[in-house]
Order: C-alpha cells, then structure tokens, then sequence
C-alpha cells in the first residue's frame, strides 16, 4: 500500500508505550486481560469521535467471511497525529492486535496494527512528532502587556505518563454528595452520550486541540472534545439575570500580573467525575497501595477517579500562566461546592501549542452499532 504519506514519515513512525488504562469510551466493553489476532481485507474506515473504526473481511475457521472491525483513538486525534483514511486504502491487508469485545465476537479494541507495506503502528504512533510551534516564531506578549495565550493548545502525553492532567487532590464528599452519587452507573457518563462533563476534565481529555481567541475585553475557548464552547469576560460584564445554567457556566477573569485568574458559576447539575465501568478503571500503580492504618477519611474519594456529582453551586477559579517562551499554558485549578464536597479540589496541568489546526469534535459514537 503506498499512499502511507510517504517513505520519510513511514520511517519517522513513532510508538509510544501503551498505557494501563483502558480507553475511556470502551465503557468496560473490552476485555483488556486478552489479547486476539486479526487479519483481513479492509472494507471500510470511519474516522470519527469519539472513537474511530477500520472495518474487514476476515475468514473464520469454518472458512466463511466474517466481516470484523476494530476501535482506533478518536478520529481528531489520529488526524492530528498524521493519520489519514487513505492510508486504509479498501481492499488492502491488515493485521491486528488488541482486545476482544466481551460480547460481540465481531469487535475489537486496536492496540497494534500491521499495514500491507509492513508499517507496524500502535494506536498511540504518530507521523509526525513536532506538532509545536518554534519559541522565536510565538510572541508571547499582546500590545496591551498582557501575556498572549492566543492559539491553538493541546496536552501532549509525556513517554510512559498515564492519559490525563496533573493530580487532582484527594475528594471529600458531604451527605448529600454521597447520596447524589449513590447508584450511579456508567451508562450516565455524560461521554457516552456525545456530550461534554466539566472545563476541567474536557480542557486536556483525549489530547483534543483547543483553540483561544484573545482580546482586549474577552477571551474565546472553544474545546476540541465534545465542542464545548466559553466565553470568559475581561470588561466587568456580570452574569445575565436570565442567564441558563450550563456545562460550560459563565465565566469571569482578570489579570493579575501575568495570571490570568478566571472565576466561573451558573453551572447546571452534572459531573466532577462522571462514573465509569470497572474495566475502564486505571489500576493503582504499583507499590502505590496505602499504607496499613492509613486509612481514607470516612467519603474520601482517592486513587482511580470515583463518581462525583456537581451541585448549580459549584464555582471553579482557574489559575492560568505561560512559560518564558510562550509555548506552554499552565492551569492550576480549584473546584468548590458547598452541597456536595467537604472541601474544595485542587488540581494542575498544561497545554503546549501546537500548529495542528483545530477541528469540530463533530461526536458519532459508533459504539453500540452492531446493536442497531
């Protein structure tokens, strides 16, 4: 197959580790324990969000052709990382490696592939490995003084680093954030239903590029997950007393110095950590168990994120900073909620800029076709 790019980003290809983390969007769907062969003839590709599909005809033990197919990341990532539907040319071979679905024999979750020109790639590989713009291109202050974060921003995964953003701290929930929580299944993650769960989770989930745009008076972000949208208001402008509560909430900001230090309310009810199945859990690292006598405060939630409702009390301040050279965008974060937490959740983490462009999430989760 020869329209892989081309021989020089063939040869750059570049794998990194897999993680012990079950993808987010399996929902528990994959059983990760097990690991199955498959190969083919490729009869389609969807490379869509929030996760893509390479469809093919393969033969079973009967000798019948079974059409199977497989999961890849999301389809804005994979684009992001130089990843195209031509280079699942129809018709061509394909080998792969990864888990089986635990109750569909005709679905797979891709850990490795094998192309018909013999390029081996992981679901992590990339064709490219710049994605960042040059410090002497980027300037990194506006004309009014203020630190320009305008641009495109997305969280790059360090070598071996688990998915996601810095640690969040330990979660004390009160009475009533227990109660809200009590029950509650992966089927009310709000990610399965193509819809977006906080600022701060979906500000680095899945690597998305988000975009900023910055002016004098307001800043714009528009998410590259799940297409949420935030205005933050640098000129005063209050809260409308009509306002509607929302995902995204309204928010407020302020330079203090070179921080810009946003203020955000009127959020609707929802989730800090929305529920997940057991096998979509991280494992706790190992050497990482708690100590004997150590234990948690009576509704702590530590270690593997555990359900968290928000109450329309919830109020996050954000914290943001840029390095010397402008190309990384540090948030340290803060999330209270006096109905359902004992105390506020702090957290941290960053965005590099980046000149892949950015894309509508545009959400099509081919999850439960084989169902429909």
């Amino acid at each position: 197959m020869t329209n892989l790019r081309s021989i020089g980003l063939i040869a750059a290809l570049m794998a990194a580790p897999l993680p012990v983390f079950a993808h987010h969007g399996s929902s528990g769907q994959f059983d990760t324990s097990r690991t199955v062969e498959l190969s083919g003839e490729i009869t389609r590709v969807r490379l869509v969000n929030p996760h893509a599909y390479v469809y093919f005809d393969s033969v079973n033990e009967d000798g019948e052709s079974v059409n199977l197919r497989c999961e890849l990341q999301s389809g804005s990532l994979l684009k992001r990382n130089g990843w195209t539907a031509e280079m699942f040319e129809i018709g061509s071979k394909i080998s792969i490696k990864g888990s089986p679905d635990r109750t569909d024999p005709t679905t797979c979750y891709m850990s490795e592939v094998t192309f018909e020109n013999g390029v081996v790639a992981t679901r992590y590989s990339t064709f490219d490995n710049s994605g960042m713009i040059e410090a002497e291109e980027r300037q990194t202050e506006r004309d009014n003084g203020t630190p320009n974060i305008d641009g495109n921003w997305a969280m790059v995964r360090e070598e071996n680093a688990p998915p996601g953003g810095g640690g969040q701290s330990e979660v004390i929930l009160t009475a009533a954030g227990a109660a809200a929580v009590e029950g509650a299944t992966a089927d009310e993650n709000p990610r399965y239903q193509c819809e977006p769960t906080n600022i701060v989770l979906d500000w680095w989930f899945d690597q998305m590029v988000n975009k900023i745009s910055q002016s004098d008076d307001k800043i714009e972000i528009s998410y590259g997950f799940m297409d949420l949208e935030r205005t933050i208001y640098l000129d005063g402008t209050e809260m409308p007393s009509d306002y509607v509560p929302s995902r995204a909430g309204f928010s407020t900001g302020e330079w203090d110095g070179d921080t810009l230090v946003v203020t955000t309310t009127g959020f609707d009810e929802g989730w800090i950590n929305a529920p997940m199945s057991e096998g979509e859990r991280p494992a706790r690292p190992e050497g990482a168990d708690r100590p004997e006598g150590a234990d948690r405060p009576e509704g702590a939630r530590g270690g593997p994120p555990s359900p968290v409702k928000n109450s329309a009390e919830m109020v996050v301040i954000e914290r943001f900073t840029l390095n010397d050279d402008g190309t990384v965008l540090n948030r340290a974060y803060t999330i209270s909620d006096p109905v359902n937490l004992e105390k506020a959740i702090s957290g941290e983490d960053a965005v590099t800029l980046t000149a892949d462009a950015f894309e509508d999430y545009a959400c099509d989760d081919l999850t439960e076709e084989r169902a429909n």
